[in-house]
């Protein structure tokens, strides 16, 4: 063992390389969540949605899963979707430099070799391929890049559509940090009671519009009543 001209890893050295080892499989995950549907594996493309964790899929994927759940197999494990209330359609900006030709259908397999993404930042240009983070706006489906929100001045519109934004909407695309899904998963409980109590006000107030047909109906039988007494006097 020691008369062959090797040499024995000290301890730190296999520390440094396993670190450096789940580094990289870290990034690779990232790169492939950013090309490929979460559920079907295959490349993502348009229309894509985004659920309330920032996992992308192909639409057409979900609609498979929410017709029959097994499709994809391990696909409850991968997702919480019961409808496709539970998702939204992202308006993506489509990178000039993509050809269908760059997908591949195998996972990226090293953090260097990597294709072009098929989709880019509006306002900055940067492409969407796990390197930088991006996100979308739940209320509109707009994607932009983390760092163009951060480099505009502070608004509560949209840098895509303009339209209204709460912070509270704004989902981080692919993120790996807990903290971060434990903050969108109660978000998303928030946003379903609202929704719920919302559904409710609006059963109130049809009721309170509708007319009380027994009323309605009670008053035309006494009119017919009158009507045929009338005749018979008559």
């Amino acid at each position: 063992m020691g008369n062959d001209g090797g040499s024995i890893p000290r301890r730190n050295e296999m520390v440094r390389e396993k670190k450096q080892d789940e580094k990289t499989d870290r990034k690779t995950q990232l790169i492939a969540m950013n090309y490929f549907c979460a559920l079907s594996k295959q490349p993502l493309r348009e229309p894509v949605v985004g659920d309330m964790l920032g996992r992308l899929y192909n639409r057409e994927s979900i609609l498979e899963y929410l017709l029959n759940p097994t499709v994809f197999g391990d696909g409850a494990k991968i997702c919480n979707i019961k409808s496709l209330k539970d998702v939204k359609t992202l308006n993506l900006r489509a990178n000039p430099a993509y050809t269908t030709s760059q997908t591949t259908k195998r996972p990226v397999q090293t953090f260097d070799d990597q294709p072009t993404a098929p989709f880019v930042c509006p306002i900055t240009r940067k492409e969407m391929n796990g390197n930088l983070g991006f996100e979308f706006v739940w209320a509109c489906g707009c994607v932009v890049s983390t760092q163009a929100r951060k480099e505009m001045a502070e608004s509560n519109q949209c840098l895509v559509c303009s339209g209204p934004v709460d912070s509270k909407d704004v989902v981080p695309i692919n993120s790996q940090n807990s903290e971060v899904l434990d903050l969108l998963r109660k978000r998303a409980k928030e946003r379903a009671l609202e929704t719920k109590k919302g559904k409710k006000v609006k059963t109130k107030r049809k009721h309170v519009d509708e007319p009380d047909v027994s009323d309605t109906r009670s008053s035309v039988s006494v009119l017919d009543k009158n009507t045929k007494a009338r005749k018979t006097a008559a």
